[in-house]
């Protein structure tokens, strides 16, 4: 009886595991614009009134990605400002609305890079990437090629792992590039562990991306989405200085 607990306790783990992080209602990609899909996912939140929380995710090229900065403002006035069709907060900043780390828009620095343990997502050439500060600043001594760019942290998952993060619940934002080159944005409307997150951004069944990096969560969270076959608005509860949209 003993050998066979073992294996019987072995496999009960693994399928607990696998539910914790995901629970059943995920839905499939489904185009809300040319070029651009979404998808939705509920998501296992122990310690919430529901258990679970549900997150949004867009999808698309890099071509259509564009980080924004200037003065305070929500998302949906981003978005209209920006003239686009989807726009989550960015990273994090200061007491004075200035944003913390590295943004370039449109190949002009908007603010000097940040000696943090934190990651940078970048598109240069017409490619996403994410890298670790400390591999950004090795790699490009000179920031003319890149086109866009946002720090933030922790990064989530590298090489398709999850990294080790504090077992803390908050509401989530984040960025990630996927195998085949195309980036995602997502947030968390609710309260989840940051495994869970990290968990759903490296999974194949879930977000399946090969880096993702956390943006700035909890009150600042928010995304604005208006498409001819889709209309979103999640309110943060106060304005932020950089976004990250789709055009």
């Amino acid at each position: 009886m003993r050998r066979l607990f073992l294996p019987l306790l072995l496999i009960a783990l693994v399928v607990y595991g696998a539910w914790r992080w995901q629970v059943p209602g995920a839905s499939r990609w489904q185009s809300v614009a040319p070029g651009v899909e979404m998808r939705t996912f509920r998501v296992a939140s122990p310690g919430t009134f529901t258990g679970t929380t549900e997150v949004v995710a867009l999808r698309t090229d890099p071509s259509r990605i564009v980080v924004g900065y200037g003065n305070l403002r929500d998302v949906a006035t981003w978005r209209k400002d920006l003239k686009a069709l989807a726009v989550i907060n960015g990273g994090f900043f200061d007491e004075d609305g200035k944003s913390l780390g590295l943004r370039v828009v449109n190949n002009k620095k908007t603010r000097p890079i940040h000696d943090a343990n934190w990651g940078v997502f970048y598109i240069r050439k017409g490619r996403a990437n994410i890298l670790h500060t400390r591999d950004f600043k090795r790699t490009f001594t000179s920031l003319r090629l890149i086109q866009q760019a946002v720090q933030s942290g922790p990064r989530l998952v590298v090489d398709g792992k999850t990294t080790d993060l504090k077992p803390q619940t908050a509401r989530r934002s984040g960025i990630g590039v996927q195998r085949d080159g195309k980036v995602i944005i997502a947030i968390a409307d609710g309260g989840l562990p940051f495994d869970n997150w990290a968990r759903l951004w490296a999974q194949r069944d879930g977000l399946n991306c090969l880096d993702a990096l956390n943006l700035d969560g909890g009150g600042s969270t928010a995304l604005s989405l208006r498409t001819s076959k889709k209309t979103m608005d999640v309110s943060g509860a106060w304005p932020v200085p950089d976004v990250v949209a789709i055009r």
